[in-house]
């Protein structure tokens, strides 16, 4: 009955090679195992791993998921079965004393978890997770500080079940406590539960999970008709729709679950993609993210201390990491079931912050509409939504500029090439649809640029069907100019032209030539623009790869790109000098044509991030204190 009754063997990693201190560690203990069968735990921990990895989703995170098997022998076979809940009275001296029977309901499994928590940490200091599997063929499991499953049939299942409580905090959504049909479980007490995948609430607009609730999903989706029992009724809706089905967290009404059916639920079926969801982001901070290298990241700073990044996974999720100064690095998280369009360079995500709790995200989706979603801090993620008309070029970029804070001005191009325009603000909302501007016809792949001089000017850049430069400008005062050329050199078709307001009185314009040259030109108020464009310090990028620039203050810009050796190059102008020479950053080397973000959240700080040759994202810094720090990915904390 306590560790006099056996001893500790020894530990041997089952599955993994993942660093310990940046993995998901599974330690599995055994109890009730005597010296003699030490094999049959064995063979339960295998068993354990094979389902675990065939379990949607651990198998897609087995990269860093480590399992480690901790022999333990005991003084008896088997656990305590009091007689009370319904047991045998049988009684075992085991090392950890499992005892079925808690609560009085004879399946719920406990054991002394401070033993095992210290047996755990003594033998995997790094675990992250402690499984005591029990040498006994009563049906029995519990989670908690620990979790615990007997050698029942479907024991791997009860193991799964079990580490969703004690691994994920999701909670059981099955209606009944005891036994079934409880006179005391009729109807749920009117206070929301604390765990992720169950609920009280049937507002659509405020629900837990209401990012993954399509708009033609009627909530409650399901309802019990008579409370005093639980209903075991069909899906009104096919399977995997998600909305509220009521019966959950043991009651039989007042409580709902996301799905019809979850291993939450039953055993022998998928989590739901709520539980799913919960289990991706405990393992995001582990993870690594693969990204498309030609769509460019979004990264914002909504206050100095405080990053977001967007991208767009290979297969087309719309995908954020977070940043803070006093955390660190979150770890990547779907959005809201987001896909981008695949075409061309795949369209980015574009995100701005019109204030510090505030986002707004913008992309094409694959049916070539634009989509737009956001997040407050008071409410989370909104769903993602259409807007307008229009159906654009596959992969095309959607500009977004925050002129104030209750202005949003979007820009891009329809299947035709067509300059598109759309607004949004706080008083009217979003615009009946789409504005053609002046008859304007972009390049094949050439996104339209904007930047906002003063909150009531815009001015606007493309390249044209004849590949040059083009800029038109509106002004609240007299709208929208007509497009003019701005002389002087032949672009790629595809190529971006970046612009930068140092100042409400001056423009700086970035581009690449037809043979890949870095080009740049000037406006300023006093002089207009100047004569034509220059090389800027003989730069030459990779096909494909734009340029961005920075201005960290009104005397100063810092410039990036992909070089034609793929390595990641920069230079800086300040006012009253020349340009820089180009100088690889910290070794970086990104992918033949990718893109390079960055983002200055104070005067004497840059933050750049990049697509390496693994696919993989990674950043590093520069400030003006230390200089250049070294490249590492994003997703490992």
């Amino acid at each position: 009955m306590t560790t006099a009754d056996g001893a500790v063997i020894g530990t041997t990693q089952i599955h993994g090679n993942a660093p310990r201190s940046k993995a998901f560690n599974i330690v599995l203990l055994g109890d009730g195992f005597t010296a003699a069968q030490q094999g049959a735990f064995d063979t339960a921990a295998a068993s354990f791993v094979t389902a675990l990895l065939a379990t949607d989703p651990f198998g897609q995170l087995q990269s860093v998921i480590n399992v480690f098997r901790v022999n333990v022998s005991s003084t008896d076979s088997g656990a305590d079965d009091p007689v009370g809940p319904g047991g045998t009275g049988a009684t075992a001296r085991t090392y950890f004393d499992a005892t079925f029977g808690g609560a009085g309901i004879r399946r719920l499994l406990l054991a002394n978890s401070t033993t095992v928590l210290t047996a755990a940490a003594a033998q995997v200091p790094e675990f992250t997770l402690a499984l005591l599997v029990v040498n006994s063929t009563v049906y029995g499991g519990a989670g908690g500080a620990i979790g615990t499953y007997s050698l029942a049939g479907g024991a791997t299942e009860i193991a799964i079940h079990e580490a969703g409580h004690t691994a994920f905090g999701l909670a059981d959504e099955y209606p009944y406590w005891a036994g079934g049909n409880e006179a005391d479980r009729q109807h749920h007490p009117a206070v929301e539960p604390g765990e992720p995948n169950v609920t009280v609430n049937t507002d659509r607009n405020t629900l837990k999970w209401r990012w993954a609730v399509a708009a033609n999903t009627p909530i409650p989706t399901q309802t019990n008709p008579n409370p005093a029992v639980e209903d075991y009724s069909a899906s009104p809706v096919p399977a995997g729709t998600v909305g509220t089905f009521e019966g959950a967290h043991y009651y039989h009404a007042g409580a709902y679950r996301p799905e019809w059916d979850c291993k939450m639920r039953n055993l022998g079926v998928e989590f739901c993609a709520i539980c799913k969801a919960v289990i991706w982001n405990r393992f995001r901070p582990l993870m690594t993210q693969p990204v498309r290298a030609s769509a460019v990241m979004s990264v914002v700073a909504r206050y100095p201390e405080h990053l977001d990044v967007f991208a767009v996974a290979p297969d087309g999720r719309c995908v954020s990491d977070w940043w803070d100064a006093g955390s660190g690095w979150a770890g990547w998280f779907s959005l809201m079931g987001g896909v981008a369009a695949p075409g061309g360079a795949g369209s980015p995500i574009t995100a701005i912050s019109r204030y510090d709790r505030h986002l707004d995200l913008f992309t094409v989706g694959t049916d070539n509409r634009v989509y737009s979603a956001w997040w407050d801090a008071s409410s989370g993620w909104s769903n993602w939504f259409p807007l307008g008309s229009i159906r654009c070029r596959p992969g095309s970029v959607v500009t977004a500029l925050a002129r104030y804070t209750d202005q949003i001005d979007l820009f891009t191009t329809d299947q035709s090439g067509r300059t598109m325009t759309m607004w949004w603000n706080g008083g009217g909302g979003w615009a009946r649809d789409w504005v053609h501007i002046g008859g304007g016809i972009a390049a094949s792949g050439a996104p339209v640029t904007a930047v906002a001089r003063r909150p009531h000017h815009l001015d606007i850049f493309t390249v044209g069907t004849d590949n040059r430069v083009y800029s038109a400008w509106w002004d609240q005062r007299s709208g929208w100019s007509g497009w003019f050329p701005i002389n002087g050199i032949t672009c790629r078709p595809d190529s971006t032209v970046t612009v930068v307001a140092r100042h409400p009185d001056q423009l700086d314009l970035f581009t690449t030539d037809s043979n890949g040259r870095i080009m740049s030109t000037w406006w300023n108020s006093t002089g207009g623009w100047a004569q034509g464009w220059f090389q800027v310090s003989g730069g030459v990028a990779s096909p494909g790869s734009d340029v961005t620039a920075i201005a960290r203050y009104t005397g100063h810009l810092d410039l990036f790109v992909i070089g034609t050796d793929n390595r990641v190059y920069s230079t800086w102008w300040h006012e009253g000098g020349n340009w820089a020479a180009w100088f690889n950053v910290s070794g970086g080397v990104g992918k033949p044509g990718g893109q390079v973000a960055a983002i200055s959240r104070v005067a004497e700080q840059i933050d750049v991030f990049v697509t390496g040759t693994d696919d993989l994202a990674y950043s590093t810094w520069w400030n003006g204190a230390g200089g250049w720090a070294g490249w590492f990915q994003l997703g490992i904390t």
